[in-house]
């Protein structure tokens, strides 16, 4: 738990969740068409890095992210590092 509290300090918008088996990031698009496009992005992003994260689009604008690795039940280093890519993906 103390090793993702220090990685999240480089990724300011994610959020450990209570158990500290995820992480977590809110997005707020403009419009549902502008979310399923972020969606889309990051659908690919994910399939690059053969990592998946959980896509929860609700109220039509608005997206979280959830990152864990199933496999260990739990958070591993790849889920900072993508979750540090799919930032760079939304500043582009």
């Amino acid at each position: 738990m103390e090793t993702a509290r220090e990685y999240l300090v480089a990724l300011s918008s994610w959020q450990l969740d209570e158990s500290s088996g995820s992480i977590s990031r809110q997005i707020q698009g403009g419009s549902f068409v502008q979310v399923i496009d972020i969606v889309n992005r990051i659908a690919v992003l994910a399939e690059d890095q053969q990592h998946h994260p959980d896509l929860h689009v609700t109220g039509y604008r608005h997206l979280k992210v959830v990152l864990t690795t199933h496999a260990i039940g739990g958070l591993s280093e790849n889920d900072f590092i993508v979750a540090a890519k799919i930032d760079e993906l939304l500043a582009a």
